[in-house]
């Protein structure tokens, strides 16, 4: 019996690229899920899933879009808020005698973390003007990240927020309902987005960086791909630092050279 080509089944091609591009470890399991994500995209184009196939293997730029289309980000203000509280209460009052501080958000989805962030360091830090701080706010996809730039959020995304959190971070711009919101521009400063992929070989940034949030997107990835991951982050970790992941997300099955503190927070050396 001939091998199958690749272009027998056009949905594992593309399930296979969204690996080997993005990490991305969509499996058997989710064929039906990379139908429906690309299926508008499909009719847009006027084309089969054979014939997208064959364009994802001729143009970078779809590429692009096709994995925007295939990558979940449901996020919203101060999710699994203990990673919050921590930050607060031990690593912000380390930091306080230098006054400098260096973040980074390494899967940014549509911005409610990098500016959660931001929001942390504008309500435990009365002398914030003084501080030397800085959140690089990374993520593979364009489309999130173009809305992360608008820093519009509906009420259902600051819905964590209290009164007092959403006076020091957001303006409100429409009265619904639903209402809607937009990230003050002084949080919005704090804030530089930029498109990464965190499979790339190289990383043009060089840390050493004080925290870096990497939280809900490992779990999308095989096991040598997180344990690789989670080295060349922790590389990025300056002394002290402290990494942290999703809840949903163990580093217990992998090597690296971390201490753990708490569920989903780790130390380097």
């Amino acid at each position: 019996m001939r091998a199958a080509h690749v272009q027998d089944d056009p949905v594992a091609d593309i399930m296979r690229l969204a690996k080997g591009i993005a990490g991305i470890d969509l499996g058997e399991g989710k064929r039906t899920l990379v139908e429906s994500r690309l299926g508008k995209r499909l009719r847009q184009l006027g084309c089969d899933m054979r014939a997208y196939a064959r364009l994802l293997r001729e143009d970078r730029a779809e590429v692009v879009i096709c994995l925007d289309l295939l990558t979940t980000n449901h996020t919203f203000w101060m999710r699994e808020p203990e990673h919050f509280a921590d930050f607060e209460r031990r690593v912000l009052p380390a930091l306080a005698q230098r006054r400098r501080i260096r973040i980074w958000c390494a899967a940014t989805a549509t911005g409610e973390e990098p500016y959660s962030i931001a929001l942390c360091l504008a309500r435990s830090l009365p002398d914030l003007a003084s501080w030397d701080a800085a959140i690089l706010a990374t993520d593979i996809s364009t489309r999130a990240l173009d809305r992360a730039s608008e820093a519009v959020y509906a009420e259902e995304r600051v819905a964590q927020l209290g009164d007092a959190d959403r006076r020091l971070a957001l303006d409100l711009i429409e009265r619904g309902p639903p209402k809607v919101w937009r990230v003050k521009p002084e949080l919005r400063r704090m804030v530089q987005l930029a498109r990464l992929n965190l499979m790339d070989d190289a990383w043009p940034m060089r840390g050493p960086f004080d925290v870096i949030f990497c939280r809900n997107v490992m779990i999308y990835f095989d096991r040598p791909t997180q344990e690789r991951l989670v080295n060349r982050l922790a590389a990025l970790l300056a002394p002290g630092g402290t990494l942290y992941v999703g809840h949903s997300e163990s580093l217990s099955a992998i090597r690296h050279p971390l201490q753990t503190l708490a569920p989903a927070t780790y130390r380097s050396a």
